[in-house]
Formats: structure tokens, C-alpha cells, sequence
């Protein structure tokens, strides 16, 4: 089930905020293709935009973070390094389950315990333990 943006999400940065928008965004319509995973095409496309966009991501909030002297700003950053490490994982076993010429009930379980971590237990356990830190750090978008 897609996860909704949430304004206890919030960080109280605009761009911020609206990135984290995207990534929740690009994580449910990765678990949508999940609902014709013959057509593997899509499933390939939204794992290689979540991957890409979570490392620009990521360095963008750590450059702000260090813009505003965020004092938790190393802890996010190993943080993220965990994430990096999840999400390259997961691509790699998305790519390996789509090489199949056939998916098995089995494939087809694991990519959606992938997605259903991706959201909750990926994003937006971060977002609530971690990237919550951030409200009242980071300045406004003016200043970036």
C-alpha cells in the first residue's frame, strides 16, 4: 500500500521536504509496478531513479546540514552510508530477480518485502528517527 506524505515528515526546509516528497514518491511507484512484474521495464526504471536520486539526495542534505552547522550532521551522514549500502543491495537483487525469464512466487514476495522496506523501514524511519533533527537547523530556502 503507497505510504502519503505526512506533515510530521517535515523538516521545516522547503527543498528539503520536497525531495523527501520525491523519494516517497518514486518509492510507491516502484511498489505500482510491482503490480505487473511480468513488465519488469518499469520495476528497472523507478530502483535505477530511487538509487540515483537517494545519492543526490544525500549529498545535497549533507551539504546543507554542514552549511548550517547541524550538530547531528555526522550521525545523519552515517545514516546515510547504511542506506547506501540497503539500496545498492536491493538494486543488485532487483536486477538479479529481473534477469529471470520467469518470476516465481517467491520473486515476486521478495520484491515487494523490498519495496514495503524501501518505505517503512528505510525512508521513513530515517526521516522520523533521524532527519527530524533538522527542524529548526536549517535555515529557509533562501539562504541555500
Amino acid at each position: 500500500m503507497p505510504i502519503k506524505w505526512d506533515n510530521r515528515f517535515s523538516v521545516g526546509h522547503n527543498t528539503i521536504d520536497a525531495e523527501h516528497k520525491l523519494l516517497l514518491t518514486t518509492i510507491n511507484a516502484l511498489e505500482i509496478a510491482l503490480h505487473h512484474p511480468e513488465d519488469k521495464e518499469p520495476l528497472l526504471f523507478f530502483i535505477d531513479q530511487l538509487h540515483e536520486f537517494a545519492l543526490t539526495h544525500f549529498h545535497h542534505e549533507e551539504t546543507l546540514q554542514l552549511k548550517h552547522l547541524f550538530p547531528f550532521r555526522e550521525e545523519n551522514a552515517r545514516g546515510h552510508e547504511y542506506l547506501i549500502v540497503d539500496l545498492n543491495r536491493i538494486r543488485d537483487d532487483v536486477y538479479r530477480i529481473a534477469k529471470k525469464a520467469t518470476l516465481s512466487v517467491t520473486d515476486i514476495a521478495d520484491l515487494h518485502n523490498h519495496t514495503t522496506y524501501l518505505a517503512k523501514d528505510w525512508l521513513i524511519a530515517h526521516l522520523l528517527k533521524e532527519d527530524l533533527k533538522m527542524k529548526g537547523f536549517m535555515g529557509d530556502d533562501g539562504d541555500e
